[in-house]
This record gives structure tokens, C-alpha cells and sequence, in this order.
């Protein structure tokens, strides 16, 4: 069975002192993992999903990001799909 994957890196800026709060709020998001937390309060994060799922939900996800409380911005960066 030939399953697509997209696969999406996006750059987060959280508010000073919000790092974590958002780490763990996103981290509940379906597909999403932060990979690192920067001294900056910035926070890499890698949206995956199939296509057993939503075809828009990946951009939704991703639009939910700004909802998160403590995020002053969150950027596409990369984006792949096979």
C-alpha cells in the first residue's frame, strides 16, 4: 500500500518566558513534535501527516498555532511531501 506522507517544518516564536507552556500545548496537536526550544524562545517543530487524514488538517494545524497562547508567530519553513 503506497501511503503519502507531507511532512512540515515550522519555526514558533513564543513570548519571553512561554517556551514551555507552548512546547506542551502544541505538543498535544495530532502529527506535531518540538525538536528544540532555543534560547531566544523560539521552538522548531515538524508537522507530519498521512494521507489516511484530512487533507487540509495539516494547515489547520498550523493556523491553530497562532491560537496558542504565548505565540507571537509561528512561520512554514519547509515543507515535503512523498
Amino acid at each position: 500500500m503506497n501511503e503519502e506522507i507531507d511532512i512540515c517544518g515550522v519555526l514558533v516564536h513564543a513570548k519571553p518566558g512561554s517556551a514551555d507552556q507552548v512546547k506542551d500545548q502544541l505538543q498535544k496537536f495530532p502529527g506535531v513534535e518540538v525538536h528544540a526550544v532555543t534560547e531566544d524562545h523560539r521552538l522548531i517543530v515538524t508537522v507530519d501527516q498521512s494521507d489516511r487524514i484530512e487533507e487540509k488538517m495539516m494547515t489547520k494545524t498550523i493556523s491553530s498555532f497562532h491560537d496558542v497562547k504565548g505565540v507571537l508567530s509561528a512561520a512554514l519553513i519547509y515543507q515535503h511531501a512523498e
